[in-house]
């Protein structure tokens, strides 16, 4: 199985040859859309959220209904349209004083994390904005980091370079240039990272 960048909407991604799909005396084709696994209905829930029903009774068979057709086809037919996130919502705790102070931000969905909190009006960099403190953007300082608290199922999976640069760092943290969002994020700015940074005035 996979999933779509959102990391929900699950379909068939290969068939294995001689498998039980393989094997179905109905007929099980790439590109066929997930619907419920033993009697539980899985259309757009998160691919961890699959990942658990598939796994919940191992000593059982697993029952799937598919469907088969497009994402949208499989909305219109089931009369989910709610289902599609149109827009992302991604709230910043900013650090105020000695606590934080919650910014929310929306935008459409799948748009970059840092582009959405910078025109939010959220700092996301430990120094100012400028030619020799950050990239703007560009994925190649690394000093926009975010821990996502709530709603990383919501982000894109993490590139091989991103995992590489924070591989030393908590899970949960990303680098926001390179995270897109499909619903809603919260997340703490400026977390503790081990590096120092040099503040510019």
């Amino acid at each position: 199985f996979a999933s779509d960048l959102s990391l929900k909407y699950v379909y068939v991604m290969e068939i294995k040859e001689n498998s039980a799909a393989d094997l179905s005396p109905v007929e099980i084709l790439v590109g066929d859309q997930l619907c419920a696994i033993n009697g539980e209905e899985c259309i757009g829930e998160p691919f961890a959220k699959v990942a658990e029903l598939l796994g919940k009774d191992p000593s059982k068979n697993l029952r799937f209904r598919l469907f088969r057709g497009t994402k949208q086809e499989l909305l219109a037919a089931v009369g989910r349209e709610d289902y599609v996130a149109t827009t992302a919502r991604v709230t910043a705790m900013v650090k105020s004083g000695d606590g934080f102070e919650e910014v929310t931000v929306e935008a459409a969905a799948g748009s970059n994390m840092r582009d959405i909190l910078v025109d939010g009006g959220v700092q996301v960099y430990k120094v100012q904005s400028g030619r020799f403190t950050n990239c703007n953007g560009k994925q190649l300082c690394g000093t926009c980091i975010v821990d996502v608290v709530e709603g990383a199922e919501y982000t894109n999976s993490k590139s091989i370079d991103e995992a590489g640069f924070l591989r030393k760092m908590p899970e949960r943290y990303r680098l926001s240039c390179c995270a897109a969002v499909y619903g809603d994020v919260k997340l703490k700015t400026l977390p503790d990272t081990g590096k120092k940074f040099i503040e510019f005035s």
